[in-house]
């Protein structure tokens, strides 16, 4: 006997063709209907998966104004620093309207353990939906939150910074290679990593080094192995890279500092115009306007920032976009000022300490959006919530979020 619900399915997929019903109406659902739908019929599991549907589906996930963000809590042991679990999270924190805090809660989108732990994520990157985390060692972890997929990335080649201090651990670039229509996973090693040295001759610092470079292609039906690539013309340092459509960016800070552009093209390094600031160890980078501006965040002074922005491109053009300076700034604490998105009015979300802000440049105003470890409620598995003890060690990790269908392992785009 067929219940009303499949007779109504039935009547529906009678009156439009299944066709345009996929392309029109199903490409607009989030990825956790979709994956309901799928198991509705051959056809429509067929649709949903094809490498047009996936790729019109992420064109509308880009084009929606910015959301909410994923945040990646981690314990870690208050003596080393390290993290403490076998398991790491990722959950989605809703932006509310400017002039408004955000809800307390922080819904739960993947956990995943990991039998061997998970060490210290390493400034995790972003791109059409897929987050790739580097780590204290030399595992490299790369998610899509939304489809639930994660993997672990063969073991690249060991990086000597490792031995000398985990807090050098490199981070990783992730990127979509239009040309070779793959998504990439980029990392520098070092073969040799020595002390470093002033010349006051010359007022320059140097270094005994012997850095690599190696990318790793998504897509290969879950095996693939690390190639290598040029070796970087220059050291390179543990600011996170931009990450843009065209290349990512390193940062080079010895001899003296110096942008670094990998072209997914050509796989060649160039030296590239920096802001004209000097360099501080809290500098950050990211990448704005899905990969297609620069940011440059500078710590120009003990709670003062400045934010460049610079047009992808060989030949880059910086221009200060404005000047931070934050409220209510306890004395000689460090703070940093990460972007984790812009919003249509040039207004910056982002981290700062274990904060989220917003930032308009307008008017020169910050506010609070919420506070990662003493305000979010973070979900569980089974549906109950916690929150971070007030004398927790935790680890704060914000990245952009943005629902994609593309697979870490069949290249279905």
């Amino acid at each position: 006997m067929v219940g009303s619900d499949e007779k109504r399915r039935r009547s529906l997929a009678a009156a439009i063709p299944d066709d345009l019903l996929i392309s029109e109406v199903l490409v607009h659902l989030p990825a956790k209907s979709l994956a309901r739908c799928r198991c509705v019929c051959r056809s429509w599991r067929a649709g949903i998966g094809g490498a047009a549907f996936v790729r019109r589906h992420l064109e509308l996930s880009r084009a929606r104004p910015p959301s909410s963000v994923l945040a990646i809590p981690r314990e870690v042991d208050p003596d080393d620093g390290q993290a403490t679990s076998t398991e790491i999270s990722f959950h989605r924190v809703l932006l509310p309207p400017p002039g408004r805090t955000a809800a307390a809660e922080a819904d739960l989108i993947l956990e995943k353990a990991w039998p061997e732990g998970i060490p210290r994520i390493v400034s995790p990157t972003h791109c059409d939906g897929l987050v790739a985390l580097a780590t204290t060692t030399d595992r490299v972890f790369v998610c899509n939150p939304a489809t639930r997929e994660f993997v672990a990335l063969p073991l690249g080649t060991h990086s000597a910074q490792l031995d000398y201090c985990e807090i050098l651990a490199p981070p990783v670039a992730l990127g979509f290679d239009q040309w070779r229509n793959s998504y990439v996973v980029a990392r520098y090693f070092y073969r040799e990593y020595g002390d470093m040295s002033y010349d006051e001759a010359t007022g320059e610092w140097s270094q005994d080094y012997d850095i690599g470079h190696e990318v790793f292609t998504l897509g290969g039906g879950g095996g693939g192995s690390w190639e290598l690539t040029q070796d970087p013309p220059h050291a390179v340092g543990v600011q996170r890279p931009m990450c843009t459509r065209r290349a990512f960016y390193w940062h080079s800070d010895v001899p003296r500092p110096r942008l670094i552009r990998f072209s997914l093209q050509d796989r060649v390094f160039q030296v590239v115009p920096r802001p004209p600031t000097a360099c501080n160890v809290i500098d950050d980078m990211a990448c704005l306007d899905d990969g297609k501006q620069l940011c440059y965040v500078h710590a120009a002074a003990e709670a003062s920032f400045q934010v460049w922005t610079a047009d992808d491109g060989p030949d880059l053009q910086w221009s200060l976009r404005c000047r931070i300076h934050l409220p209510d700034a306890v004395p000689n604490l460090i703070y940093n000022f990460m972007p984790v998105v812009a919003e249509g009015d040039g207004t910056l979300v982002a981290a700062v300490g274990d904060k989220l802000c917003r930032y308009n440049a307008q008017r020169g105003s910050m506010e609070e959006v919420v506070g990662m470890h003493d305000d979010l409620q973070y979900g569980r598995p089974d549906g109950s919530k916690y929150k971070c003890r007030p004398r927790d060690p935790m680890l704060h990790c914000v990245v952009p979020y943005l629902e994609s269908l593309v697979s870490l392992t069949a290249r279905n785009y």
